[in-house]
């Protein structure tokens, strides 16, 4: 093996985004043409054990199971993405950022209850300048007026 060519590693190595602590995430995000083949040698092995022959039955035993291969790489990812210190949560943070707010201040609560975080290593959390504080105070008292005087019907 060529020492400029390392295997490729089925787990990456990173930081939260938010607390900053290490982590890893999985790298497959989708099935491969190795699981392809995995479910088709499963689907032969299992249509074998079923009727005793190769049956056109069997694509739909291989359909099932390639579906299943993928929901399971897809979860495995999904779930790694995730942090477990802080519960920082990036795919949901693209699509709505105060959900994401609001899984973070919920696990921090939580941890802020438990006992044994007393003893865990403290998180590197980012601060917020007070002024900061206020403008954002500010902003969220905007958008919260904004949506109470809304429309109730444009059938005038």
């Amino acid at each position: 093996m060529n020492a400029t060519h390392a295997p490729r590693k089925h787990k990456h190595n990173t930081f939260c985004a938010f607390c900053r602590s290490p982590r890893r995430v999985q790298r497959k995000r989708n099935i491969n043409f190795v699981n392809i083949v995995g479910s088709a040698l499963m689907a032969g092995i299992v249509t074998l054990l079923l009727w005793r022959a190769l049956d056109p039955r069997g694509f739909v035993v291989f359909v099932i199971l390639l579906a299943g291969a993928e929901l399971f790489v897809q979860l495995r990812w999904r779930l790694s993405i995730v942090c477990r210190t802080c519960g920082f949560d990036p795919i949901l943070y693209m699509k709505n950022p105060d959900a994401a707010a609001g899984k973070v201040k919920e696990r921090l609560d939580q941890r802020r209850q438990d006992p044994a975080s007393l003893l865990s290593r403290p998180l590197n959390l980012p601060s917020v300048a007070p002024e900061r504080a206020e403008e954002l105070e500010k902003i969220a008292l905007a958008k919260a007026e904004k949506r109470r005087g809304g429309l109730v019907s444009k059938s005038i």
